[in-house]
């Protein structure tokens, strides 16, 4: 009988540690909401080499897929004797180059990404899209609340934000979730076994 009333006490106790986290939670999850967003990033394309008819070692296309973009980055774009068009999506394709929506040629080009979405950039310079000079970004917009600066140690160069492997939330409130999660099934464990 002691024995019982051992487990009724212990069932208790995670009931109400389970309500507890319950209602403490949510103050985490706020002061989670409350963590700024990253500062905006400048990312340079084409990393020192800059932009320019890739070679061998070097796709835009590999550049753009490990990088996450958000609202507020820049690409700077550093070239010589060259040019960067702003074009849409079927001019991007078939690499046309006659009706940009904004073109530079001032040989240092910063463009500030001002709208979650996809931008599109071609060399203005006759076959060099053709040749793979064009590239394609998205913009990604944070769902409010939740911060994704990365973790510290891994960017490897200047605007380089690694795409997070997983979960899209940060490590904080992956770890509210989870918790709440685990004392959810307790508490409802607990509830079925005293019914």
């Amino acid at each position: 009988m002691a024995a019982a009333a051992g487990t009724v006490s212990s069932r208790a106790l995670a009931l109400a540690g389970a309500v507890l986290f319950v209602l403490v939670a949510p103050g985490a999850a706020a002061a989670e909401a409350a963590a700024p967003r990253p500062a905006p990033l400048e990312f340079h394309v084409g990393g020192p080499r800059g932009w320019r008819v890739p070679d061998a070692n070097t796709s835009y296309d590999w550049w753009a897929t490990n990088n996450r973009f958000h609202v507020g980055d820049r690409l700077l774009f550093k070239y010589a004797q060259d040019s960067v068009l702003v074009v849409d999506r079927p001019a991007f394709d078939a690499c046309n180059a006659t009706e940009p929506l904004a073109a530079f040629s001032d040989g240092a080009t910063t463009v500030r990404l001002d709208r979650p979405g996809f931008f599109c950039f071609i060399s203005g310079e006759p076959g060099h899209c053709q040749e793979g000079q064009r590239l394609m970004v998205r913009v990604m917009v944070h769902p409010a609340g939740l911060a994704a600066a990365p973790a510290p140690g891994t960017l490897t160069q200047p605007g380089v934000r690694p795409r997070p492997s997983g979960c899209a939330c940060s490590g904080a409130a992956a770890s509210v979730a989870a918790a709440a999660g685990v004392a959810v099934k307790a508490a409802m464990a607990v509830l079925v076994d005293l019914a």
